[in-house]
C-alpha cells in the first residue's frame, strides 16, 4: 500500500454519483485512517456529502456552464485551484475524470495520482499509477474502487454507498410528517428523472399510491427537485383522475388522497433525512434513489433506456428493480456492454421499455420489503 499523509478525492458529477463515491472514501479512509481527505464534488450535490466520517473536509466545487461563464468566472476557478495548490496534497485520487479534472490533478503537484477515466478506450492521463481493470466492464462503483485499489488497497466487490444522516435530521424528519398528518408506513416516490425516457408515466405512479394507501393504511410522499414542480402537479392530477375512475364513496375517496402528496422543495439534507424514515421508495432510476439507498431505505426501482448493470450495484432482494430486457430499441454500447437507449424522448413512440411495467407487480415488491415504521 503507497504511504501517503494528505489526500484529495475529487468527483465532480451527478447526485447519484456523488452518492456512490461514498463507498470508495469509506475504504480511503480505513486504509489511512490518520489521513486528512479532503473531497472536491459539484456545489450542488456536495450537501449530501456532510457527515461523513471519510472526510475531514469538503471543496464545493462550481462548474462554468459556457464559454461566456468560463471567461467571466476565471478568477473564481483560479482563485480556487490555488488554494489547493496551497494545501500541499501528497495524493490526488480521480474517481471519474474529465479532461479538465484531469489537468488540474497534475497542477496538484501530487506526487501520487491515480486518475481514472471512465471510457474503457481512454487513456487513464496524468496518473501515476496503473488503474487495475481498465477497459473491463463493471458497474460504476466498482470502476471507482479501482481508482483506490491502484494505491494497493484490498477492496472486495459489492461495497455499497452509505450516507450520513444526522440525528437531528432524522428528528426534523419526524416532525415535518406529523405536521403533514400522514401516517407510517410510508412511501417515498421518486417522480424525478434526468429525461423523459427514464420516467416511469405519471398514471402509474399515481395508481401506486393510491394502491400503496389502500392495501397498508398508510401514505405515500412523490419527491421531486426543484424543476419537477410540474411533475408533481401532474401527479395529483393523476390520482385525483384515477380515484374518481375507481367509484367508491366520497369520504373513502377523500381519505386516500388526504393520505397522498407532493414534495419538490426539500433541501439535499431535508431529502436524505426524509428517505431514512420512509418504509420503502419506489421511483425512477435517478440520483434520489441512490440517496435512499444510501441511508438504509429500502428501493425498488423501474428502469428504462439504461440498462441496470451498470448504475445498480444494490441486492436485488432488498432493492429490487424491473427492467424490460431484449428490447431492440436499445442500441447504444460498446461491445460486449449491456445495450442502453440515449434518447431524449421515445423515438419508437410507445415507450416500451417503460409501459410495460406493471403497477401491481411493482406495488407487491415495496410491500414485501417495506420496513415496519
Amino acid at each position: 500500500m503507497i504511504k501517503v499523509r494528505k489526500i484529495l478525492a475529487i468527483k465532480v458529477r451527478s447526485l447519484g454519483d456523488t452518492v456512490l463515491v461514498t463507498a470508495p472514501l469509506a475504504e480511503l479512509r480505513r486504509a489511512y485512517p490518520d489521513a486528512a481527505i479532503h473531497v472536491v464534488a459539484e456545489e450542488k450535490w456536495a450537501p449530501i456529502l456532510e457527515a461523513h466520517p471519510a472526510i475531514d473536509k469538503l471543496w464545493p466545487y462550481s462548474r462554468p456552464r459556457n464559454w461566456v461563464g468560463r471567461i467571466t468566472r476565471s478568477a473564481y476557478l483560479a482563485g480556487f485551484f490555488f488554494k489547493l495548490w496551497r494545501q500541499k496534497f501528497d495524493c490526488v485520487v480521480n474517481f471519474h475524470a474529465s479532461t479538465s479534472t484531469a489537468l488540474f490533478s497534475r497542477a496538484t503537484g501530487a506526487r501520487v495520482r491515480a486518475v481514472h477515466f471512465h471510457g474503457h478506450k481512454d487513456e487513464n492521463r496524468y496518473s501515476t499509477v496503473i488503474i487495475p481493470d481498465k477497459g473491463r466492464i463493471k458497474p460504476i462503483i466498482e470502476r471507482d474502487m479501482d481508482v483506490v485499489r491502484a494505491l494497493g488497497i484490498n477492496v472486495p466487490e459489492g461495497k455499497t454507498p452509505e450516507v450520513h444522516v444526522t440525528p437531528g435530521e432524522i428528528q426534523e424528519a419526524r416532525e415535518q410528517l406529523a405536521a403533514r398528518a400522514m401516517r407510517q408506513p410510508l412511501l417515498a416516490l421518486g417522480i424525478g428523472a434526468s429525461r423523459p425516457t427514464k420516467s416511469w408515466p405519471t398514471g402509474c405512479f399515481a395508481r401506486l399510491a393510491i394502491g400503496w394507501v389502500r392495501r397498508t393504511g398508510g401514505a405515500a410522499l412523490a419527491l421531486g427537485g426543484a424543476d419537477d414542480d410540474a411533475a408533481g402537479r401532474a401527479f395529483l392530477r393523476s390520482v385525483n383522475d384515477e380515484l374518481v375512475a375507481s367509484g367508491g364513496t366520497g369520504d373513502a375517496i377523500e381519505n386516500v388522497r388526504q393520505s397522498i402528496g407532493v414534495e419538490t422543495g426539500f433541501t439535499l439534507r431535508e431529502l436524505a433525512g426524509f428517505l431514512s424514515i420512509c418504509s420503502v421508495y419506489a421511483g425512477n432510476d435517478s440520483g434520489c434513489k441512490h440517496v435512499a439507498a444510501a441511508v438504509g431505505a429500502p428501493t425498488c426501482t423501474v428502469f428504462g433506456p439504461e440498462h441496470p448493470y451498470e448504475w445498480h450495484p444494490y441486492s436485488k432482494d432488498r432493492h429490487p428493480f424491473f427492467f424490460v430486457e431484449g428490447l431492440m430499441c436499445r442500441k447504444s454500447g460498446e461491445p460486449g456492454m449491456p445495450k442502453w437507449c440515449g434518447a431524449e424522448r421515445c423515438v419508437s413512440g410507445n415507450h416500451g421499455c417503460m409501459n410495460s411495467i406493471k403497477v401491481e407487480d411493482v406495488l407487491g415488491e415495496c410491500v414485501r420489503i417495506g420496513r415496519k415504521k
